[in-house]
């Protein structure tokens, strides 16, 4: 069976496809950003499964344990893309 298409964006929903009719024929951020998400698409929300709150927490711990967030992600793109 091919993957349905997600009724927000239009893409194929491949990963989540189990729970397709569960987020309402949507991928399982498309759900959240347009029923559970009360804030600025670009902003975390008060949800704990919030991916843009949960970025903001591992940068917060980055910078608590001493290492650049920034360049954590600049050191993850070389590796990458040299992999």
């Amino acid at each position: 069976m091919s993957p349905r298409n997600c009724v927000r964006c239009n893409l194929p929903v491949e990963k989540n496809a189990a729970s397709y009719e569960l987020f309402e024929g949507m991928h399982w951020l498309c759900f959240h950003l347009e029923f559970e998400h009360n804030a600025d698409p670009d902003t975390p929300c008060a949800d704990p499964t919030c991916p843009w709150w949960h970025i903001q927490v591992f940068r917060q711990k980055l910078v608590e344990l001493g290492a650049d967030p920034e360049k954590v992600i600049d050191e993850a793109i070389a590796n990458r893309y040299c992999s």
